[in-house]
């Protein structure tokens, strides 16, 4: 099947309800930051949860994603020189061909990724990037493009794929404003919906919320030993007697006080809540690994914990190849396909399947150029979205797959083989909030820029 447009990705995907659609450490930065409102939108909740895997430093994706049709995968090794992938290496993508009759193949640390694709419940977007406004060659090199602030540092447009505003330095992103909505009136012992194994970060954080932080083991607290004896029972007694001190008018520590108490409150529900979830898939000894188990988990146990709508953020850090590509790339690749497969079969045993979607990003792409042993800050780059709900439209390549050339011949490379997204962020954002309960109409309130692009 040719590329589909975003439209009708939409329409025909069992990503679009029947009738209506209903639809980690935040870095610093010298410039001010902007706090935004929240966007008046409006959310069905449907008993689902969004997964953001985030390759922090700058996947080279396009090593991650190579055309493999004879003419295309010559441009690509002309331009990669010395980091290109010899062709019998790439695993082949079956029974997908672009709109330019064009045929891909996947790194060869990718197994599971590919046999994902091939079973349609993977694809790929290419070329996708933050954008604030189309931007052609000609108005990126006069100087009338809008472009992304900070293009191709690593602080603001790690932030900015966060945020989807790259127009602007917020701490706020579109997870975030999710739970704005969703929990306006959250109890204080009642768990934030929005989930990280990463720490602080800007895609959960709201306007008026903020994301509840866990680890690969869970979540964190003071557990005691219930079994009871006088040293427990001493132990637990004197927690117990700390938390419910007065403090009178000392507001600094009436304020730690209360924190303290509503995070052990917190603890204790996660804690009995992940306890009786048993996930019957092995994982790899890998912290992205064990991240996603955990990740599994959480889905799971959402009855038990009230949540029924969920988002997880989960940071894979060490994407910034300037040298020895091959080799580092080739083993972080290696454990990223193996997590996300392992993470795929654990939501399927434990029948969670159709209600999670997990998508990466990466800070940008990267130089199709060589710097000698790797590549530089890029722009445009290829994400993978993996989940169920894609049906029929799985096992795709969605968007359009920029040439590879370089130069004059290449109308998207604006020097070194930096090249300009030819898909905004909000073109697979768009379409996973109206898969997680956006309604379709208010999709402009939370992607400003949106409209823009003709989406």
């Amino acid at each position: 099947m040719s590329n589909m447009s975003r439209r009708t990705f939409i329409k025909n995907s069992s990503m679009a309800t029947a009738g209506v659609m209903l639809s980690g450490v935040a870095p610093s930065f010298a410039l001010p930051n902007t706090r935004a409102e929240t966007p008046n939108i409006r959310i069905h909740s449907q008993g689902r949860s969004l997964v953001c895997i985030m390759l922090d430093g700058g996947n080279d994706s396009f090593n991650m994603l190579v055309p493999t049709s004879q003419a295309a995968y010559d441009e690509y090794k002309t331009s990669r020189s010395n980091l290109a992938l010899t062709k019998d290496q790439l695993l082949p993508l079956n029974d997908f061909t672009d709109n330019q009759g064009r045929t891909f193949g996947l790194h060869p640390s990718m197994s599971e990724v590919q046999q994902l694709f091939h079973d349609k419940k993977l694809a790929f977007v290419a070329n996708i990037g933050a954008l604030v406004e189309p931007v052609t060659k000609e108005t990126f090199r006069n100087g009338s493009a809008k472009l992304p602030l900070g293009l191709l540092s690593h602080a603001d447009q790690f932030k900015h794929w966060q945020s989807a505003r790259p127009d602007l330095r917020i701490n706020q992103g579109w997870f975030g404003y999710f739970a704005d909505v969703l929990q306006a009136n959250r109890p204080s012992t009642q768990i934030p919906m929005n989930i990280s194994l990463a720490g602080s970060n800007i895609l959960q954080n709201g306007a008026n919320s903020t994301h509840y932080s866990i680890n690969e083991q869970g979540s964190v607290g003071l557990v005691v030993n219930e079994e009871k004896n006088d040293l427990n029972d001493a132990l637990l007694n004197s927690f117990e007697g700390l938390l419910n001190v007065d403090y009178g008018d000392d507001p600094f520590k009436s304020t730690y006080l209360s924190i303290t108490r509503e995070s052990q409150a917190q603890h204790e529900i996660f804690r009995k809540a992940i306890d009786k979830v048993v996930v019957p898939v092995e994982f790899s000894d890998t912290p992205l690994s064990q991240q996603l188990k955990m990740v599994a988990k959480t889905i799971k146990a959402a009855d038990n914990l009230n949540l029924p709508q969920q988002t997880f953020f989960v940071r894979y850090i060490g994407w910034d190849h300037h040298d020895e590509l091959l080799n580092n790339h080739a083993n972080m690749l290696r454990i990223l396909s193996q997590a996300m497969g392992e993470f795929q079969q654990a939501v399927e045993a434990l029948g969670v399947a159709d209600k999670v979607a997990a998508f990466t990003g990466s800070d940008f792409g990267r130089t199709l150029t060589s710097n000698g042993n790797g590549t530089d800050h890029g722009w445009g780059g290829n994400c993978m979205l993996m989940t169920n709900a894609l049906g029929e439209n799985g096992g795709q390549i969605f968007g359009e797959y920029p040439s590879l050339s370089l130069g004059n011949a290449n109308p998207l490379d604006v020097g070194d083989g930096v090249l300009i997204p030819t898909q905004p962020l909000e073109y697979l954002y768009s379409v996973l909030a109206v898969w997680f309960g956006v309604y379709p109409e208010d999709l402009p309130e939370l992607f400003p820029n949106m409209p823009k692009f003709g989406l």
